[in-house]
């Protein structure tokens, strides 16, 4: 998939997860952020660990390093270190940063799940085109490297040699860094041989975007103009008593994000089963 209407609305979610404060905003950019990593292809099963871990972990923590809420739910024993008293408002708020750190999270791996590496890479190249060489030759260079310690392997076992000891497995570094340095002469010869450096770059044409991604990319930049127009006048209170999120300009936020959003998610699992 093409990386300007994911991108766009990757960061739009992105976004509203750190702009926005009412828990309504938030639990909406979750749930579509959480929609957008389903309709992504496998393995996806890291990113959510990851987000679901560090989520659990932060709202678990928040009471007991908060000192903060006027409506205590539990009071444990004195301890200098830690706030042994649970209040609703530090729960709300550890919720509400669990939230943050999920919607973020999931759009992001959404976005490495679903974008096309090679357009991702071609567009960095345009602003930043030594790092994007890099980053391409690392992208294609790993996997071989991979593959000839794979065959290095296999032909040392072929002669009885005991990789599961120290001494043997350290002696095919020598011959796998020799492979790797010699692709890379022969990699630099071809880049020579093709004129790179010696003058002005070309690039293929990139071609309009299909109707589908249209469609999407029309649908993320509403999302993120919600979220622009929304940011600044989507204020809650957490402390010391929580205000109430079922407001007009709450309701009104979250129920724009989660139409846009599943219309997003609608749209990507569709353009990934016409591909």
């Amino acid at each position: 998939m093409r990386p300007l209407p994911l991108g766009l609305l990757c960061a739009a979610l992105v976004a509203g997860s750190v702009l926005l404060d009412n828990p309504l905003s938030l639990a909406a950019c979750a749930l579509v952020a959480t929609g957008l990593l389903a309709a992504s292809p496998p393995p996806r099963g890291a990113y959510v660990w990851f987000a679901a871990g560090s989520a659990l972990l932060v709202f678990l923590v928040n009471p007991f390093v908060g000192v903060q809420g006027l409506t205590p739910i539990w009071t444990g024993p004195q301890i200098p270190i830690l706030d042994t008293e649970i209040t609703q408002e530090e729960l709300a708020f550890g919720a509400a940063a669990a939230m943050r750190l999920i919607g973020s999270s999931f759009a992001i791996a959404a976005f490495v799940r679903l974008a096309d590496g090679d357009r991702v890479l071609a567009a960095v190249a345009r602003v930043a085109p030594r790092s994007a060489m890099i980053a391409a030759l690392a992208s294609r260079l790993l996997p071989t490297l991979e593959r000839d310690a794979a065959g290095l392997a296999l032909a040392a076992r072929a002669r009885a040699a005991r990789l599961d000891r120290r001494r043997p497995a350290a002696a095919l570094a020598a011959p796998l860094v020799g492979l790797s340095l010699e692709r890379s002469l022969s990699l630099a010869e071809a880049m020579e041989a093709r004129g790179y450096g010696s003058g002005p770059r070309t690039r293929a044409p990139s071609g309009r975007l299909p109707g589908w991604e249209r469609v999407l990319l029309v649908l993320a930049a509403g999302l993120a103009g919600v979220v622009a127009v929304a940011a600044p006048a989507d204020s809650y209170r957490y402390y010391d008593l929580l205000g109430d999120p079922f407001t007009p300009a709450g309701i009104a936020t979250a129920g724009a994000i989660l139409a846009l959003g599943a219309g997003a998610v609608a749209t990507v699992r569709h353009i990934g089963r016409r591909e």
